[in-house]
This record gives C-alpha cells, structure tokens and sequence, in this order.
C-alpha cells in the first residue's frame, strides 16, 4: 500500500498568499464522500485538554507536596528537586504551547475542517514552535530527577550505581544534544519570519528525528520504570510489603506506556502524513501524559513521607510504617558508615529528628536502623 501524500497547498503558495486569503482558503480538501464542516467540526480539544489539564493537577499537587516535605519536613533539597522542578517549568510551557494550538490553532481537528488562518496561523506556528523545543529539555530533566533519586534511595546496591552511571550518563548527553539541536533547528533563523521557520528545510530535517527520538526515550522510560524493581524485590521482608513499596515506584508505569502510545502516533503522521492536524492532537496529549506522570511519580516518595507525617495511620498502606526492612547484600560489598550515609542522601543523623541511626551489633555483623531515605526506611544487614 502507498504511503499517502500531503493534500494540502504547497509550501510556495501558501507564502505567497495575502494575510486575508488565509480566511477563505481551506487547508486541504476532504477525502472522497466527505463534506467540510466549518461551523461545528469534529474535533479531539475537549479530550486532549481535558486530560491535559486533569494530569497537570496531579502532577501539580504532588510536586508541591514534594516541595513541602523537602523544604519544611526533611530540610534537605537535592539536586533531583531542582531538575524535577526545571522540568516541570519546561513542561507547563509546552502545556501552554498545546492550549495555543488546540483553542486558536487546528490541532485535534481534521485538516478540511479548518481554514489557513488557523492551520498556519499565529496560534498554529507557536505551538508547533513551543513543542518542538519545550518537549526534549522537559523529559530529559524529569528522567534525570528519577535517575539521581534512584541513586539516593538505592545507592547501596552495585547494579543501581552502575546503571545510573553508566545509563544517566548517557541519557543526560543525550537529551542535553537533541535540545540544543531542537532551539537551533526549529526557531526562525535571521531573517526568517515564524511561517518561514516552521516550512524551512531545518525544521523539517529535525522532524525527521521524531521516531528515533521518541523510540530512544520509550527505553529509558521503560529502564526508569524496571530499575527499582530488583532492589525492592531484595528487601527481606514480606510479599505484601514488598508490593506496597514496589506500588510507589510503578506510578511511572502510565507514564512508560504513554511514551509507547506517543511513538505509535509519531509514526502515524511521519509515514502518513495526511490530517496530520488531527493526528497530531493525540500525538500532544500522550506527550504530556508522560511529561506529567513522570513528575507525579518522581514525587510519590515524598507523597508516602507527607502522609507518613501527618497522618500516622497512611504508613499502614504499605505497611512501612514503624517496622523495618532489609537489604539482602553480599559479603562483598562494605556497608558505609551511617553518619557518611545521612549526609550522602541529604538527611541528619541526630536523635531528634525523623531519621536516626542506631549502630547495633549482633551475631548478623554491623546493622544500620532505621535509616530513612523520602520515608523508606531501610536497613541495610551484611551477610
């Protein structure tokens, strides 16, 4: 089967029309036996921002809580709050991109409903410039947040420094590249006006990386979301526990899923690229699904330490409450020394605060209690 073909005017007509042409004009014709509708067309806004904006609350919400937790609660803010914060920025601008484009623009609508003043006008070209550029920096930030807090809670276990360093080195030089290559390729070069960008040769050259981008991010998603998995699994407590920890870190899995929805869609207007208005609108949502469910679950430790801390009885949901739980670790590795611990991961050892460290010794070797990393208690145990 063919790949279909823009139906749309060609690039040298629509910059020779005259501003009021753009009213008149539809974008492209419709498909045999179907009918343009200018007055109420079907469209996907109501869905796109709808969930958008349901997403942005959660996220919104729970970032504060983190920020709470670490500023008034733990006193303790990390790198991991600053990025996860910066991406969260990024990704309110790409959000705003996407409401320019869906209330004055034509995404989510098919390409014959709508006229050129919408489909290349302000509010169109701002979007599609808003997020191409916000979209890689705002991921990016957000998976290395996950990666660094992965460090900080899991550091003990050798698997989980050399992925972060070994996999966030590379994810962080990654997405640091595509950005700088996604601000100098997609904006309007001197001399070009907006429309003149977004039809240029190097904004399209970048469209072209939208697959192997989106393909390169689907894996770290998925790394991020599999990482913790094996460390909570190798704590020695109970099955029912071990799931209520795991339930924490597998808030991330909406996310993962969403970057698999938004590459099946980013194939879907590369390869056919016709109504790529209204491909384009789920294309924005999953997107943004996956921005804000990265920051919501980036957040989820803080949420559990939140609830820990004003509500008592929220710790008995995962049951982490006042018991401990055990790292199974080899003879091989050392165990740190709990003071040089406390600082690593940003807490205080004193007595009086929330996390204390009590060195025992028993017929097990050297213990560490109740060593509290965003409301995980975890105590490490040689063998």
């Amino acid at each position: 089967m063919p790949k279909e073909t823009y139906s749309g005017p060609s690039v040298d007509f629509l910059k020779s029309l005259p501003p009021e042409a753009y009213r008149i004009i539809p974008f492209a014709q419709p498909p045999p036996n179907v009918e343009a509708n200018f007055e109420n067309p079907p469209t996907r806004v109501p869905v796109i921002l709808g969930v958008s904006i349901t997403y942005l609350i959660i996220a919104t919400l729970s970032l504060g809580i983190r920020a709470h937790v670490k500023i008034a609660i733990a006193k303790n803010w990390k790198w991991d709050d600053t990025l996860v914060v910066l991406g969260f920025m990024f990704s309110i601008a790409y959000f705003s991109g996407v409401v320019m484009g869906c209330r004055g623009g034509a995404a989510g609508r098919h390409e014959w409903d709508v006229h050129l003043d919408q489909a290349i006008g302000h509010a169109s070209l701002m979007q599609s410039y808003m997020c191409t550029t916000m979209s890689t920096p705002a991921l990016g930030l957000i998976k290395m947040s996950l990666f660094i807090q992965y460090y900080h809670l899991f550091g003990v276990m050798c698997y989980v420094r050399i992925s972060v360093y070994v996999i966030g080195a590379l994810t962080a030089m990654f997405y640091l590249s595509v950005s700088i290559t996604a601000f100098v390729l997609n904006g309007p070069w001197p001399g070009e006006s907006l429309l003149d960008g977004m039809l240029s040769w190097h904004y399209l050259i970048f469209a072209k990386f939208s697959i192997p981008g989106g393909v390169i991010g689907m894996m770290v998603d998925w790394t991020l979301l599999i990482l913790p998995i094996p460390a909570v699994w190798s704590l020695n407590i109970s099955r029912q526990k071990k799931l209520g920890v795991m339930l924490i870190f597998m808030t991330g899995a909406l996310g993962a899923v969403a970057s698999v929805i938004s590459l099946y869609y980013r194939v879907l207007l590369q390869n056919y690229p016709t109504d790529t208005t209204w491909k384009v609108g789920y294309t924005l949502l999953w997107i943004q699904v996956e921005m804000w469910s990265g920051v919501t679950a980036s957040c989820m430790p803080s949420v559990k330490h939140f609830c820990s801390y004003y509500i008592p009885t929220a710790s008995q949901v995962t049951t982490l409450g006042p018991s401990t739980s055990h790292f199974r670790r080899s003879t091989r590795e050392e165990i740190p020394d709990a003071n040089g611990i406390f600082r690593k991961w940003g807490y205080n050892s004193n007595a009086d605060t929330e996390s204390a460290t009590h060195i025992t010794q028993g017929s097990g070797g050297t213990r560490m209690k109740d060593l509290t990393a965003d409301s995980i208690v975890l105590t490490h145990t040689a063998s």
